[in-house]
């Protein structure tokens, strides 16, 4: 690697050698091969790149790849180079001879953005040394586009010299690797007008599903909505398979075409024809007719088939399948499978939502630094210096396989191991079972070693039959990365086999989660009709993969199943407990909960399981048979909390990913936990930190003790091993706990308000903001209630009431405060016009003790009198509120009303950074938020001082707490305010004072809970 300014001096003199020779260079007879000769290689050379593979790396791994150019009409099929780092590209050069005008010709410009833009880069560039563009790759490109469109930089030659330390940073390798390109392209990219090729290749997918389910319906009358499904799905993915074959030199360009051309001609029986040649080069079941007699039995407009076909050339397609990544289509098709299409009226199709993505918000799809992190430390630690036969051996599962990202991570990770290993051994050494060399010239692995690893390694499971196919179709177009029709045809006059393996023994349908239609005394659990059985999909382990089970189960399980509360999708559920997993199931769990337990149940011992999922698990009451498995079962390696960060962009969850280890472990031991801290932090830095153990502080970590007796039926918490100590002793002077029967949720209305989807429903005459069970007091006059129905009208509370130490009577809103007694319908008839209010909303109101009465009243008598009243979800601190008349809240709130213990007492001890600490380290955390729940509330060690002296005085503090935060709700006159914040903030200082005296707590120990 050079100096950057030995990197200056082999510019000028590049430089210097084009001035002085520049009508040579410009003659037409000197071409773009001798241009990259002379110019372009020494050039990016001297920028750190190994141009022409000095270093003799396979071609996975080389710096610089230098494709062979395609001629399709007037445009190539592959830039002229491909700049790497660790195998993935970073950018495109496309390679012009001088004399070509590559500031205004606007072809040159639109194929390198084609490029680009198709393998998803931020940047490339477009050269013949005399000029140099950098083009943003981001915006997607149009061949009407003028050459200037999305261009960054335009920089003649004799400008190289004073633009120096801006090519420095976005060319030479050293800079790039440190994350200089990465910077500059999110400093440049106008996100305004760009749409990434996923997305655009999503919403082209999308328009061919409409057209062709659209027609396929209008023709085919008989086709049920299941089979329209299948039918539409497969010729998608065959379509999108040979399109992506031919760019990529495997098919013979323009074979799809050439099937609507003769007019004559159906174009659907000629693409059939081509889907039957197509299996007997495959066989990898994408073409298998023998298993699929709808799709070649039905019908299809010609003009349909021409239109979904010529969409996916250039020039009406922006797409150039040589470049786009299997992930990047694999990216498109998981949001694809979000959406299913309907038979309405008439037959005609109509494309929706699924209903368990409508309730989930939408589909999210596991970005790429997560499934090669996973994978890593999964897969990459279970093949760890073993050699190819012992590699064959180790089975890999993804039990919710999806689109098959982590599948698809898991087979790139193999198949990078094999070519280290087999580069690495001079005598070329074959495969266990091979008669042919496992290595190509260039490096590569060839086919049959690749489909070897594909059906000895990778096994998926997935409820949804459209995702088990792209799944399959995913892991096939990697397998066939890299081939040619030579490579092909090699592989099938040696071994008479056909190019792909078949994934029907390795990726299958089925609900992971049931495992047979009986119960151990052989009675039945689901109908047998059709629909049901269609629904259930039950799914035998040890049927479908007998030899894996009856070798203790698989070596690795990955992946990002599916998160789903029970309140959301019940049948599920429901479905669930009917079979054997039964015993992993408890109240308030979600559906992924299901996955790690059964997953350590078919895990090999000593396997690997490695999942993304929400963070909440650890503290969250619904998952305490979960916490027990993972301890019982398991040893925690990894775990990383990304707090705030949203992994899932689209989505609001917080997430975590831990790695374990499945193992039978008593004693205590210690782990690393890390925490990312702030939410707006750059990816780069989280891959920087995953990938290469770069700090950050932005990320926290500590060492922390994972122990089995004090974590079994308890919470997992992960402290520092500095803190435990301090919340021993807080725990150890703890000698009050509350009762169960002293806290309570606040009421859950299910209805207080017309939201958006309420108002949907009711239509015109209402608004959003419209009173259902809750009222304001225009709603409340309007009503002219008599004196008994006013007795079921309650005062309602909210955080603009309802403040740290001190709450205001002040109310604005009211509550029908109907219990579940008014399920009895009759009971309404003595509140004639609160029945003539709530049945305006009939139609909108579903709770438990619907029409009439509150989804969850809770005991009343809570809301009566002196109490306190706990925000359930904090951002900044803990807030307790002291509350002496009647107050009906909602289930943002809990109120606790113990009959034993001084309350103001007890709201200074609960408010105090001591308490604040404690919840922070042992309750429930939701990123940087404080989850006040019951169970955390039920778990703070309260020290019920005899010290009457101190118990006075922290009484006392409360009550000058309370009377100031009165005095600050009245108070007008800034200055006056100021000094009563003041003196608040004084007071809150003594509290902590006093709170400190009662535990005990010293100086030292007192830095490290405020820090």
């Amino acid at each position: 690697m050079y100096s950057k300014e030995e990197v200056y001096k082999k510019v000028e003199e590049l430089v210097i050698k084009f001035r002085n020779n520049k009508d040579q260079y410009t003659n037409k007879n000197y071409n773009e091969t001798e241009t990259r000769r002379d110019f372009l290689d020494p050039f990016f050379e001297a920028f750190g790149w190994d141009v022409s593979n000095r270093a003799g790396k396979s071609q996975t791994y080389r710096d610089v790849i230098h494709e062979d150019k395609v001629k399709v009409g007037k445009e190539t099929k592959a830039p002229d180079y491909a700049f790497r780092i660790g195998g993935n590209r970073v950018f495109f050069v496309e390679a012009k001879k001088p004399g070509v005008n590559l500031k205004d010709d606007n072809l040159p410009a639109f194929q390198l953005r084609r490029y680009g833009w198709s393998a998803k880069l931020g940047i490339s560039f477009l050269t013949d040394f005399e000029e140099l563009a950098v083009y943003d790759c981001t915006r997607k490109p149009n061949i009407n586009d003028k050459a200037s469109t999305a261009r960054i930089e335009y920089i003649h030659f004799e400008d190289y010299l004073n633009r120096f330390d801006f090519l420095y940073e976005i060319l030479n390798k050293e800079r790039i690797e440190q994350g200089s390109l990465e910077k500059y392209i999110s400093s440049t990219s106008n996100k305004k007008g760009t749409e990434s090729v996923d997305i655009d290749f999503l919403n082209s997918l999308d328009n061919l599903r409409t057209k062709l389910a659209s027609n396929i319906a209008k023709l085919n009358k008989n086709l049920s909505v299941r089979d329209l499904n299948y039918a539409v799905q497969q010729i998608i993915d065959r379509i999108i398979f040979l399109r992506a074959a031919e760019d990529r030199g495997i098919e013979e360009y323009g074979d799809l075409k050439k099937t609507c051309e003769n007019k004559g001609e159906s174009f659907y029986g000629n693409l059939l024809k081509i889907f039957e040649k197509a299996d007997g080069r495959y066989n990898s079941g994408l073409f298998d007719f023998s298993k699929d007699s709808i799709s070649s039995s039905i019908e299809i407009d010609n003009k349909v088939i021409k239109e979904i076909i010529n969409e996916l050339y250039y020039p009406l397609s922006p797409y150039e399948f040589s470049v786009i990544s299997v992930e990047i289509i694999g990216n498109a098709y998981e949001q694809f499978l979000g959406k299913t299409i309907t038979i309405g009226k008439n037959h005609s199709a109509k494309i929706e939502l699924k209903p368990e993505v409508r309730k989930a918000g939408g589909v999210y799809y596991t970005p790429e630094y997560i499934v090669d992190y996973i994978v890593a430390n999964t897969v990459g630690e279970a093949i760890k210096g073993k050699k190819p036969e012992e590699i064959a051996n180790i089975k890999i599962l993804d039990p919710a396989c999806g689109s098959g990202s982590f599948l698809l991570g898991a087979y790139k990770y193999l198949l990078n191991y094999h070519i280290e290993y087999y580069n690495k051994i001079k005598d070329r050494a074959k495969f266990k079972g091979s008669k042919e060399d496992v290595i190509k010239e260039n490096g590569d692995l060839t086919i049959w070693i690749k489909k070897q690893i594909l059906r000895n390694n990778i096994f998926g499971v997935d409820i949804d039959s459209n995702a088990v196919e792209v799944t399959k179709l995913s892991l096939l177009m990697k397998c066939l990365e890299g081939e040619s029709p030579a490579s092909i045809q090699n592989n099938q006059d040696l071994f008479n086999e056909r190019a792909l393996p078949s994934l029907e023994g390795n990726i299958k349908l089925g609900n992971s989660l049931i495992n047979s239609n009986f119960n151990s005394e052989g009675e039945r659990l689901f109908a047998s009709d059709e629909d049901t059985q269609n629904k259930i999909k039950y799914f035998s382990w040890d049927k479908e993969f007998p030899s894996v089970i009856k070798k203790g189960g698989f070596d690795i399980i990955i992946g990002n199943p599916p998160y789903v509360k029970e309140y959301t999708d019940r049948e599920s559920f429901e479905n669930v407990k009917k079979g054997n997993l039964s015993k992993y199931y408890q109240g308030k769990m979600d559906l992924w909960y299901f996955f790690v337990c059964f997953g350590l149940d078919i895990l090999k011992e000593n396997g690997k399981l490695g999942f993304i999922a929400p963070n909440n698990w650890i503290t969250n009451a619904g998952a305490s048979i979960l916490r027990n498995k993972v301890l019982t079962d398991s040893k925690i390696l990894k775990y990383i909390d990304f707090g705030d960060f949203r992994v899932f962009l689209e989505a609001g969850i917080q997430t975590m990913v831990f790695i374990l280890n499945k193992e039978k472990i008593d004693e205590d031991y210690e782990i690393d936990y890390y925490k990312i801290l702030n939410k707006n932090i750059d990816i780069l830095e989280i891959e920087n930190f995953l990938f290469e153990n770069e700090k950050s502080n932005d990320i926290s970590h500590i060492k922390t003790i994972i122990s089995k007796d004090k974590m079994l039926n308890n919470l997992i918490t992960f402290i520092d091993s500095g803190k435990d100590t301090i919340l021993l002793k807080i725990k150890e002077m703890g000698n009050y706990y509350f009762k169960a029967t002293d806290i309570t949720n606040g009421i859950h209305h299910h209805h207080d308000y017309v939201d958006k989807n309420r108002l949907a429903i009711l239509g015109n005459g209402f608004k959003i903001g419209d009173g259902i069970f809750v009222i304001s007091d225009e709603e409340k006059n309007a009503l002219n209630l008599s004196k008994k129905e006013l007795e079921l009208i309650k005062p309602a509370y909210t955080t603009e009431q309802i403040k740290r130490y001190y709450a205001d009577s002040n109310n604005k809103e009211w509550v029908i405060y109907t219990d579940s007694t008014f399920k009895d319908v009759n009971k309404i008839k003595k509140y004639p016009n609160i029945k003539k209010h709530l049945d305006k909303f009939k139609s909108v109101i579903t709770s438990d003790n619907a029409p009439y009465g509150l989804h969850r009243a809770r005991k009343e008598n809570f809301f009566i009198g002196e109490k306190i009243i706990s925000l359930r979800k904090c951002s900044k601190e803990p807030t307790f509120t002291y509350v002496d008349f009647d107050s009906y809240v909602s289930a943002a709130f809990y109120v606790i009303k113990p009959e034993d213990i001084d309350l103001k007492y007890l709201t200074g001890i609960l408010n105090s950074k001591l308490i604040a600490f404690w919840l922070r380290n042992k309750g429930k955390m939701q990123g940087s938020n404080y989850q006040i729940d019951k169970e955390p509330l039920l778990n703070i060690p309260i020290c019920n001082t005899d010290n009457e002296k101190l118990k006075n005085k922290l009484i006392n503090h409360v009550n000058e707490m309370i009377e100031c935060n009165q005095r600050l709700i009245n108070e007008k006159n800034p200055d006056s305010i100021n000094r009563i914040k003041n003196d608040i903030a004084d007071i809150d200082s003594f509290i902590d004072k006093t709170v400190y005296s009662i535990y005990n707590i010293s100086e030292e120990e007192r830095k490290i809970i405020e820090s």
